[in-house]
C-alpha cells in the first residue's frame, strides 16, 4: 500500500509529536503538495502547536503559508538572517531592501499592486560570498559601507531587528543589543 504525499507528511508529523517535543523543525512541509493537501498539512501543524504548545520552526519559501501559520518571521538571504519581525511588521512594513522586494514580488489578490517587484542581478555563490552585506551587489540602496562591512542588527522597534546599514541612525535607532533579559532569536 502506498501513501499520498499529504498522508506521508501527516504520518511524519504524527511521528514527530509522539515524544512531546518542545521544538519541532518543519522544513518545507508543504512542498510539492496540491493546495487542498497543503491546507490539511497546515491544519495538522496548527493543531499540533495548539495541543502541545511546542515551538515550531517553519522553513518555507512560500510566504503565503508563513502569513497564515506563524507569529514571527525570520527573513534569510544567502544563509543569513537579515530581518526578524511579526507577520504584520514583515508584510506591512518590511525594512530590509531584500525583504521589501520579496514582499513586493507576491501577487496581491486584492488588486492594489499594479506591478510586482523584482530583484535584479544574480544570487551570490556560496563558494565566494561577497564581502560586507551579502545583498549589496543586488541592492538598489547600497552604500559604500555595504560592500565593506557586514551590517549588525539595528532594532527598528522592540523585537524588530534588521541587518542593514540604512538603519544606522543613532538618534532614532539603537544598535540591536539584548538590553533586557528576553532574547530575540530567529523564529
Amino acid at each position: 500500500h502506498e501513501l499520498s504525499g499529504g498522508m506521508k507528511q501527516r504520518v511524519i508529523i504524527g511521528m514527530a509529536v509522539t515524544l512531546n517535543p518542545q521544538l519541532i523543525v518543519a522544513d518545507e512541509p508543504t512542498t510539492a503538495l496540491d493546495v487542498n493537501v497543503q491546507r490539511a498539512v497546515l491544519e495538522t501543524i496548527a493543531e499540533v502547536k495548539e495541543r502541545t504548545g511546542a515551538t515550531i520552526i517553519f522553513v518555507s519559501h512560500d510566504m503565503a503559508v508563513h502569513a497564515e501559520l506563524v507569529d514571527r518571521l525570520g527573513i534569510m538571504y544567502a544563509g543569513e538572517v537579515i530581518e526578524i519581525g511579526t507577520v504584520y511588521e514583515i508584510f506591512e512594513a518590511p525594512k530590509h531592501p531584500y525583504t521589501q522586494r520579496l514582499i513586493g514580488s507576491i501577487p496581491d489578490l486584492g488588486g492594489v499592486r499594479e506591478r510586482l517587484e523584482s530583484i535584479t542581478g544574480i544570487a551570490p555563490s556560496p563558494i565566494a560570498w561577497p564581502q560586507g552585506c551579502r545583498f549589496h551587489p543586488r541592492c538598489p540602496q547600497a552604500m559604500a559601507i555595504c560592500s565593506e562591512v557586514a551590517p549588525p542588527f539595528f532594532e527598528i522597534s522592540p523585537g524588530h531587528p534588521v541587518a542593514c546599514h540604512l538603519y544606522n541612525e543613532p538618534q532614532t535607532i539603537q544598535l540591536y543589543e539584548n538590553k533586557s533579559s528576553e532574547k530575540v532569536v530567529p523564529a
